[in-house]
């Protein structure tokens, strides 16, 4: 199937929300090689070689060129801006207002457009990455797996995990909830696929770890597993 680039919503993020979805810092990076996946329009990449640290992004994105990509970006973020009354139900705290919001989106568009080549940025689909085993410590993915979860099937998620497994030492995922947080009442308010990832998974260490950034209401966890 042939991907219409002017269906793909593109919405990068920073370094700074990085770094609140996954607790981390510059410091805990360095002398590591890091994956981001899917990368998409983000400067988490740009900002990790700016402090000599070997990362690579991979993204489905990467087969074009990044004119079309940078158009498109911008187009996504009139298309989210032109009415932000939907995030009326988020927490702000760390944004503090729906302008910054939109500021962090276009800072990361503009640093990842900057900064985009075929050696860092590797056109890849998951559940198939290429590259040689554990050749990754850290492999960092957000705003994919369990998000859309009525759109992608269990065995992509399981699938997509064992590959980001066998290529890097530990694996970070965020958020845990699907799009809408439909679940957000209930106890178990994580996407379905969450936990029976962790009955599956008893070969690895698995552990849900609280974070301070709360955008979507008790969204604040990510998950975190390795060998």
């Amino acid at each position: 199937m042939t991907l219409n680039l002017e269906n793909i919503a593109i919405t990068g993020r920073t370094f700074e929300e990085y770094s609140s979805f996954f607790d981390l810092k510059i410091e805990d990076l360095k002398g590591k090689k890091i994956l981001d996946c899917p990368s998409g329009a983000s400067s988490f990449v740009s900002t990790l070689k700016q402090n000599d640290i070997d990362v690579i992004g991979v993204d489905l994105l990467y087969e074009f060129d990044i004119e079309s990509i940078e158009t498109q970006g911008y187009k996504t973020i009139e298309k989210i801006y032109q009415d932000t009354s939907w995030m009326d139900v988020y927490k702000m705290d760390f944004y503090k207002s729906k302008e910054n919001h939109r500021n962090h989106r276009e800072n990361a568009l503009k640093a990842f457009v900057n900064d985009f080549n075929k050696k860092d940025y590797i056109f890849a689909k998951l559940p198939n990455l290429p590259f040689e085993n554990k050749e990754f410590d850290l492999a960092l993915s957000s705003h994919l797996l369990f998000v859309y979860d009525n759109m992608l099937d269990y065995e992509f998620h399981k699938n997509s995990i064992l590959e980001m497994l066998r290529v890097s030492k530990e694996v970070r995922i965020f958020p845990l909830v699907d799009f809408k947080n439909s679940k957000v009442l209930e106890e178990k308010n994580f996407s379905p696929f969450v936990y029976k990832i962790l009955e599956e998974l008893k070969d690895f260490k698995c552990e849900i770890v609280k974070v301070d950034f709360e955008f979507q209401p008790k969204a604040n966890y990510y998950l975190k597993i390795l060998k």
